[in-house]
């Protein structure tokens, strides 16, 4: 068994999971808090938004602008969960939180009811092999 937590391999970029095991997305970035004469700890745990772009690139939040409605996006989607929620570190994190509460879904959301439905082909039905 090792000792203490390796955070770039088993938090960032980790799949996160909430109390009802929905998929909330990936640890985009962490935020330390600094304290006086001791180390420094994992405070937060940043999901979406420009969390996201700032490891992805920001290609992703030039696209956004371009969107036709994408004043009408909900601000931010970034979701702030607490370390103090995570319940298990494994395949997954398991945090005590709900994904439909989170900036980030809601965002996704928009995503899904403004953006990915227009593109070519989305709306388009499987056709069933026989």
């Amino acid at each position: 068994m090792k000792d203490g937590l390796d955070l770039r391999h088993d938090v960032q970029d980790a799949q996160l999971v909430d109390r009802r095991r929905e998929n909330i997305g990936r640890c985009d970035a962490l935020m330390l808090e600094l304290r006086e004469n001791e180390p420094p700890r994992v405070a937060t745990m940043l999901v979406g938004g420009p969390a996201r772009s700032e490891r992805i690139g920001r290609w992703m939040t030039a696209l956004r602008d371009l969107l036709p409605g994408h004043r009408n996006a909900p601000q931010n989607g970034v979701s702030r969960i607490p370390f103090a929620a995570v319940r298990v570190i494994g395949k997954t994190i398991d945090v005590d939180v709900l994904r439909a509460e989170l900036p980030s879904e809601h965002l996704e959301q928009w995503l899904a009811r403004n953006v990915v439905c227009r593109l070519p082909g989305a709306d388009e039905k499987q056709e069933s092999k026989s």
